[in-house]
C-alpha cells in the first residue's frame, strides 16, 4: 500500500511539473504598442502598470505612432529596463 501511495505521489508531482514547464515555455503575447489600450498595455507588458500605460497612450496621442524602441524610450517613466523586459512582446505595426 505504501508503494502504491508513493507511486501516486510521484506521478502527481511529475504531472504538475510538466504542466508548469509548459506554461513557462509559452511565448509572450504580442502587443501592438500603437493600437493597444491602456488596459491592454497594463495587462500584457511586464513592469507596466496603469500609470505607465497611460503615459504611453498619452505620448502616442501627442506625437504619433512609435516607430522603434528609441521612440518608446522618450515616454515618461519608460526606461531601458521596461523596454528590455518587453522587447519580444512589443510590435510597432
Amino acid at each position: 500500500m505504501k508503494s502504491f501511495l508513493s507511486a501516486i505521489a510521484v506521478t502527481s508531482i511529475l504531472a504538475f511539473s510538466s504542466m508548469a514547464s509548459a506554461e513557462k515555455a509559452a511565448p509572450p503575447e504580442k502587443v501592438n504598442i500603437n493600437k493597444a489600450s491602456v488596459q491592454e498595455l497594463d495587462e500584457k507588458l511586464s513592469g507596466v502598470g496603469r500609470r505607465i500605460a497611460q503615459e504611453i497612450v498619452k505620448h502616442r496621442d501627442s506625437y504619433g505612432p512609435f516607430q522603434s524602441t528609441d521612440d518608446l524610450d522618450k515616454v515618461k517613466f519608460v526606461g531601458s529596463s521596461i523596454i528590455e523586459k518587453n522587447k519580444t512582446r512589443i510590435t510597432y505595426d
